[in-house]
């Protein structure tokens, strides 16, 4: 997330018990209360700018999958 926007939102995932089983990938949650519609506009407008730098992210580097834990979690033997 950018900083400088002053915005902030909760990837989907987190809102599902489950994340494991891909709930929430394609969404995210946006919290407010009573804000002017100026606001709601300028709001908006910093959101797609931190989304726009988060595709470009995206479009770099790609998606992370996460790796499956097999077996204890500690370094192999010779390996520092």
């Amino acid at each position: 997330m950018d900083p400088s926007q002053r915005v902030a939102y909760v990837p989907g995932t987190a809102l599902y018990a489950d994340s494991a089983a891909g709930l929430g990938r394609r969404q995210l949650r946006l919290s407010f209360c009573y804000p002017t519609p100026e606001r709601i506009r300028e709001g908006v407008r910093r959101l797609a700018t931190v989304l726009k730098g988060e595709l470009e992210v995206l479009g770099t580097f790609g998606t992370v999958s996460p790796r499956p834990a097999t077996g204890p979690q500690s370094p192999s033997p010779g390996t520092t």
